[in-house]
C-alpha cells in the first residue's frame, strides 16, 4: 500500500543548484563516456572528450540510452507525481515503450527483452512490465544488469522529503526492468547518496543508505563500498553488472581528490566533478553507463554550476532536449512539479529589473566586440548585432534574441552573497566562455538582469584574461562606462572573487613568480594565458640560464662518473641521470602543451609517460610492448622527437629504483612506490626548476615531489628533489649579474613558503651546508660528511656546498672537478653543474666538455623549446592557433 506523499522540502538557491545538476550531471557523464564504450581502456594521460561516435553512432555531446530512459522517468516525476503509485509506474512504463519504438539509439539486452515482452502482455503497462521483468529474472542466472541504476538519479529528486518513500520508489522503478535484489539495493544506495548531496552538499548519503537496505544485506554492501574505495575504477571491469557499475562509479568519486580553492592558480573544488567523471570513463567497458551513474551523484553534490560550461552547451539528446531542458525538468521534479513565483524554469521569458526597465548596450572598454547589456536588451524587440550571448541570470525557454540564430551560453550565477556554491569557478568559466567566443571571431552580448554587478564582474575577469590588465583597473574602467548603475560594490563576495581571479603575481624570495591557472585532475589546470606568466623567461639572458642548467647537469653527470678524469678529444658519454633528465624536460613541455590544448593536465602524470618512453627505448618491459597498442594516427609508440635520438636507447648506467618501478606494471607506480631514497629521483627531476621559476612555484614544487614519488617512495628523496628545484629556480632568476651565494640563501629562505612539508631538520641541513661553504670552502672532508652516499639528500647538500664554495663565473670547471671527488661524484657534480649553469648561463661551462658531450645538442634544443613553450606557446591552445605547425608532432599533448 502506498502511503500519502510528503511535500518536497524548500530548497534555497544552493539546493536548487544541486537539484539542477542531477539530470544534467548524468547526461554529461553519459555523453562523455559514449565515444569510449566497449573500446580499449583509456590511458591515464588521455583526457576523454565529447566527440560522439560510440555504438550509436552519436553526435558530439549526444547522450545515450542511460539518459534517454531517465528522461522517460523525469517526464513523469516533473509533474509532481509520486513514483510509487500504479498511475506513475504506468506512465513511466508507457514512456519506456514510446522510447523503444521511436527514440532508442541503443538498448541493453535485458531492457530490450523485458520491454518487447511487456509490450505484448495484457493489462496496465506498469503491472505488465513488472511481471515480465520478474519472469525474466527468474529464468536468467545473470539478470542484475546496470540498466536500472543508470536511470535512477531522478527518483531521488522526486522524493527529497521522505527517505523511506524514496527507497520504495527506487525499488519500484528499478523493478520495472530489473527486479534483482542487487539492482534494487544499488538504486536505493545511489538515490540515498543523491538525496543527501542535494539537501546537504555531501557524499555521505551513499553509506547512510545502508540503513535503508534489508538488514541481512547491509554488511555485504558495506564491504562492496570498502572495496570500491580501495581500488581504482578499472578494477571493476565487469561493470555491466550492477555491483561493479556502482563500485566503479563510487571509486571514481571517492578516490578523486577535491582540488583546493586557489582561484589565482585556476584550482577550484568544483573541478572534482570533471576529474571524477573522467576517471569513471577511464574505467573502461560500459563507459557511458558508469559515467552517467557517477554524473548524477556528482551533479547533485556540485550542482549545475559545477558542470563545465562547454559540457552544458554540448549535451543534448532524445527527445530533442538540451542542457537547459534537462535543468528545467530536474528543478520541476524537486519542486513538486511547480515553477517559482516568476514562472521559472518554465516561463518563456523572465521579468526584467525594475531598476533598468529599458535595454542598454555599451561596448566593453577593453574590447568593443563585447557588448555589455541587461535582460531588457536581450528580451527586447530591437535587433542586437551579435553572434553569441552569455547570460549570467535565469532565462526563459524562448530563444534569447527573438528572430536571431545565435549561440547562447547560460551561466548559473546568483546575484546575492552566500547563494553561490562555486562562485570563483563560475565567474572564471563565464569569462573564459567570452574569451572563447571572441577568439572564434564572434560578437558577444554579455548580460545579467540589470547589468550592474554580475556583468561587470565577469567583464573584468575577461579583460584580465584577454589583455593582462589587473582587476582593479578593469573594474575602474568598466565603472566609467556603465553609467546606468553600479551595484558590484554591494556584493562583497562577487567583488572579492574578481580580485582573487585577477591576482597576477606573488613574490617568492627575490623572484616574481606568476600565478598559473593549472588544474585538469587532482591537480589544477595549466595556465593557458601567457600574460599570467612571469617576465623572467623573457629576459635576454634567460635562455642561456636554462641551457646552463641542463648542460651543467649533463657535464657534471659525465665528469662525476669519470671521477674527474675524462679522455681527451673523444665524445663524452651521457649518464643515465642525463638521459632521464631529457625526458623530464620533454615531459614538462608536453604537460604545458596538454594544458594549453586540453585545459587540464597533471604534469607528474605526463612526465611518468615520458619515463615510459625512455623505458621503451631501453627495452624495459612492459613498455616496449606498448608499441603495438598505440593508435596508428599517433605515429606509433614511443612518439615525439626525443624518442628518435639513438643515444637515449643505449644503456648508460644503473638507476635501479627507477627501472624497478618502470618494470612492475603498465600503470603509474604512485600507489606503490619503491622505498628507495636514491639520487636519481633528484637528478632526473632538476629540469622542473624552469617551471618553478617561470610559472607557479608552489604548484610546481608539489609536482616535483610527485615526480620523485613516481619511483622513489622515501619522503627524504621527495623532499630533496623539491628543495633542489627551489634552489635552482633562485639561481635562474638571480638577475643579470648573479651572486650565487645570495641566490642560494634566498632559495633556502623561500622554502617554508613554497613547501609546507619542509621539516626543521631539512632547513637546518641546508643552512649548515651553505654556512660551511663560506667558513671552510673546498674542504674534501666537509664534502664527504655532507654527501656520504648516493642518496638524494646527499646529492643536494653536496651540490649546494660545492656551488657555494665556487660561486664565481670563472670557477665552474674547478667546482665540477671538486664535486666529482665526492663519495658519489656523479650525483653531486650533477647538482653542482645545474646550480652554477643556472646562475651563470651556458657560456660559463667548460667549453671543451660541452662541445664534446654527445647529448649537448639535445639538451640545448630542449632548453630552448622549454622557454619557447612557456613564453610563446608555439602550438597554440584550445582556442588559439599556434605559429609552429610542427610543434604538436614534436611534443604531442595527448
Amino acid at each position: 500500500m502506498v502511503h500519502a506523499r510528503k511535500p518536497q522540502p524548500y530548497l534555497d538557491s544552493l539546493g536548487t543548484d544541486r537539484a539542477a545538476g542531477v539530470l544534467l550531471g548524468a547526461a554529461v557523464g553519459d555523453a562523455l563516456g559514449v565515444p569510449y564504450e566497449f573500446a580499449a581502456r583509456l590511458p591515464e594521460d588521455q583526457q576523454p572528450q565529447m566527440i560522439g561516435g560510440g555504438l550509436g553512432p552519436y553526435e558530439p555531446g549526444e547522450y545515450s540510452d542511460d539518459t534517454q530512459m531517465q528522461v522517460c522517468i523525469t517526464e513523469v516525476a516533473a509533474t509532481g507525481a509520486d513514483l510509487r503509485t500504479p498511475e506513475a509506474l504506468d506512465a513511466v512504463a508507457a514512456n519506456f515503450q514510446r522510447w523503444l519504438s521511436g527514440g532508442a539509439s541503443d538498448v541493453g539486452n535485458q531492457t530490450k527483452a523485458v520491454l518487447n515482452a511487456a509490450g505484448r502482455a495484457p493489462g496496465a503497462p506498469g503491472a505488465a512490465m513488472l511481471e515480465t521483468a520478474r519472469s525474466f529474472t527468474a529464468a536468467k542466472a545473470n539478470s542484475a544488469g546496470n540498466g536500472s541504476l543508470m536511470r535512477t538519479g531522478i527518483v531521488a529528486l522526486a522524493h527529497l522529503g521522505d527517505v523511506a518513500a524514496m527507497a520504495e520508489a527506487a525499488v519500484a522503478v528499478s523493478a520495472l526492468t530489473h527486479p534483482d535484489p542487487d539492482c534494487a539495493d544499488a538504486c536505493v544506495l545511489w538515490c540515498s547518496g543523491i538525496r543527501t548531496a542535494v539537501l546537504e552538499g555531501t557524499f555521505d548519503g551513499v553509506r547512510a543508505g545502508l540503513d535503508l537496505l534489508p538488514a541481512e544485506r547491509r554488511a555485504l554492501w558495506a564491504e562492496r563500498l570498502d572495496e570500491a574505495e580501495a581500488h581504482p575504477p578499472h578494477h571493476f571491469s565487469h561493470n555491466g553488472w550492477v555491483v561493479h557499475a556502482l563500485q566503479a562509479a563510487w571509486s571514481a568519486i571517492a578516490r578523486t581528490p577535491v582540488p583546493e580553492l586557489l582561484p589565482a592558480t585556476g584550482s577550484f573544488p568544483a573541478q572534482h566533478l570533471r576529474l571524477a567523471l573522467e576517471a569513471a570513463v577511464r574505467a573502461g567497458t560500459d563507459t557511458d553507463t558508469v559515467a552517467a551513474i557517477a554524473g548524477a551523484l556528482l551533479g547533485a553534490r556540485w550542482g549545475c554550476s559545477g558542470i563545465p560550461l562547454q559540457w552544458q552547451q554540448a549535451v543534448h539528446g532524445w527527445p530533442g532536449l538540451t542542457g537547459a531542458d534537462l535543468v528545467r525538468l530536474a528543478v520541476r521534479t524537486a519542486r513538486d512539479g511547480q515553477d517559482d513565483g516568476d514562472g521559472w524554469p518554465s516561463a518563456a521569458r523572465m521579468p526584467v529589473s525594475s531598476s533598468t526597465p529599458d535595454g542598454f548596450a555599451i561596448p566593453h572598454p577593453h574590447d568593443p566586440g563585447v557588448v555589455l547589456g541587461n535582460l531588457a536588451l536581450a528580451q527586447g524587440t530591437e535587433p542586437v548585432a551579435v553572434d553569441a550571448v552569455v547570460s549570467l541570470c535565469r532565462m526563459g525557454t524562448e530563444p534569447v534574441l527573438a528572430g536571431a540564430d545565435v549561440e547562447h551560453v547560460r551561466v548559473w550565477l546568483v546575484d546575492n552573497d552566500g547563494h553561490n556554491a562555486n562562485l570563483h569557478y563560475v565567474v572564471d568559466q563565464a569569462a573564459r566562455e567570452v574569451l572563447r567566443l571572441r577568439r572564434a571571431g564572434k560578437q558577444v552580448l554579455l548580460h545579467c538582469v540589470a547589468g550592474q554587478s554580475r556583468t561587470p564582474a565577469v567583464a573584468a575577469v575577461y579583460s584580465h584574461l584577454a589583455t593582462g590588465i589587473d582587476g582593479e583597473t578593469a573594474l575602474s574602467d568598466l565603472r566609467e562606462v556603465l553609467l546606468h548603475g553600479w551595484h558590484l560594490s554591494t556584493h562583497a563576495e562577487l567583488h572579492d572573487a574578481v580580485h582573487a581571479l585577477t591576482t597576477k603575481t606573488v613574490t617568492s624570495g627575490t623572484s616574481s613568480v606568476s600565478r598559473s591557472r593549472e588544474d585538469e585532475e587532482v591537480s589544477p589546470e595549466l595556465d593557458s594565458e601567457p600574460e599570467r606568466r612571469t617576465e623572467f623567461l623573457k629576459e635576454k639572458w634567460a635562455p642561456s640560464r636554462v641551457r646552463g642548467l641542463l648542460l651543467g647537469l649533463a657535464v657534471g653527470d659525465t665528469l662525476g662518473k669519470a671521477r674527474g678524469k675524462l679522455p681527451a678529444d673523444v665524445s663524452l658519454r651521457a649518464g643515465v641521470s642525463t638521459q632521464l633528465a631529457c625526458f623530464t624536460a620533454e615531459g614538462t613541455i608536453r604537460a604545458f602543451v596538454r594544458g594549453d590544448h586540453r585545459g587540464l593536465s597533471s604534469p607528474s602524470g605526463v612526465v611518468w609517460h615520458a619515463y615510459r618512453r625512455w623505458a621503451a627505448l631501453q627495452g624495459i618491459e612492459p613498455h616496449r610492448s606498448l608499441r603495438r597498442l598505440e593508435p596508428a594516427d599517433r605515429g606509433g609508440w614511443p612518439d615525439g622527437w626525443l624518442a628518435q635520438v639513438p643515444v637515449l636507447a643505449q644503456r648508460r648506467g644503473s638507476a635501479p629504483a627507477t627501472v624497478a618501478a618502470l618494470s612492475k606494471t603498465e600503470q603509474s607506480p604512485v600507489e606503490k612506490p619503491t622505498a628507495s631514497r636514491g639520487c636519481h629521483a633528484l637528478t632526473r627531476t632538476l629540469p622542473v626548476a624552469v617551471a618553478v621559476a617561470g610559472h607557479n612555484s608552489g604548484y610546481w614544487v608539489r609536482e616535483a615531489r610527485a615526480m620523485a614519488a613516481l619511483t622513489h617512495g622515501d619522503p627524504a628523496a621527495q623532499s630533496a628533489t623539491a628543495h633542489a628545484t627551489v634552489l635552482l629556480s633562485h639561481c635562474l632568476t638571480s638577475g643579470e649579474r648573479p651572486e650565487v651565494r645570495r641566490a642560494l640563501a634566498d632559495g633556502i629562505r623561500a622554502l617554508p613558503d613554497v613547501d609546507p612539508d619542509l621539516t626543521a631538520k631539512e632547513l637546518e641541513q641546508l643552512t649548515t651546508a651553505l654556512q660551511r661553504a663560506e667558513k671552510d670552502p673546498a674542504d674534501a672532508e666537509h664534502l664527504a660528511h655532507l654527501a656520504p652516499d648516493a642518496t638524494a639528500r646527499s646529492a643536494l647538500l653536496g651540490g649546494l656546498y660545492v656551488a657555494a664554495c665556487f660561486p664565481e663565473r670563472d670557477q665552474v670547471g674547478a667546482a665540477l672537478r671538486f664535486a666529482a671527488g665526492a663519495p658519489d661524484g656523479d650525483s653531486v657534480a650533477c647538482v653542482t653543474g645545474a646550480l652554477l649553469g643556472a646562475a651563470h648561463g651556458a657560456e660559463a661551462l667548460p667549453f671543451d666538455l660541452v662541445s664534446r658531450h654527445e647529448l649537448a645538442w639535445v639538451l640545448d634544443t630542449l632548453a630552448r623549446d622549454l622557454v619557447a613553450q612557456i613564453v610563446d606557446r608555439p602550438s597554440g591552445g584550445e582556442y588559439l592557433g599556434g605559429w609552429d605547425p610542427h610543434w604538436w608532432g614534436r611534443y604531442p599533448g595527448w
